[in-house]
């Protein structure tokens, strides 16, 4: 498995090669004036460390002392793939990347959603804190369409 620090800096350098890490080239049309602005680079950052949080969380529940929760453990597996796919499409400039981003703004919600009412919540704090980080600067690149 590719190191997530490596895969981290091949993003941020795709992302810095096609002139998409400054907070003007993220801005959004129709954005509120005043909102905070986020560029690609950022939410890539994020979405990486949703994907690492969202499998260890999963590994965690599965190994825990209860039995595993197989909703929780399939969304949080969703989730980490949806924010791996959209990392990667954000890095590659792809032309859809905002709709990867509609989506991964939907599931992360559903994930911290989920990781607040499992047996063991508390355990998932920081799971579902990044999850909702991460769909905050999600839904801020897919705009107001999504």
């Amino acid at each position: 498995m590719p190191d997530r620090r490596k895969l981290f800096a091949l993003a941020l350098g795709a992302a810095t090669a096609l002139g998409r890490t400054d907070a003007a080239s993220s801005q959004q049309a129709g954005a509120p004036t005043g909102a905070p602005q986020m560029s690609l680079a950022e939410c890539i950052a994020i979405c990486l460390k949703c994907h690492g949080a969202c499998l260890e969380a999963a590994a965690q529940v599965l190994a825990g002392p209860a039995p595993a929760e197989a909703n929780l453990v399939v969304i949080l597996l969703d989730c980490a793939e949806i924010c791996q796919a959209t990392a990667n499409s954000m890095s590659r400039a792809s032309p859809v990347h905002t709709a990867f981003c509609g989506a991964c703004a939907q599931v992360c919600d559903a994930c911290a959603a989920a990781c607040g009412r499992a047996s063991d919540a508390a355990a998932l704090n920081a799971c579902r804190q990044v999850c909702r980080d991460c769909a905050m600067s999600c839904r801020h690149i897919a705009g107001p369409m999504h």
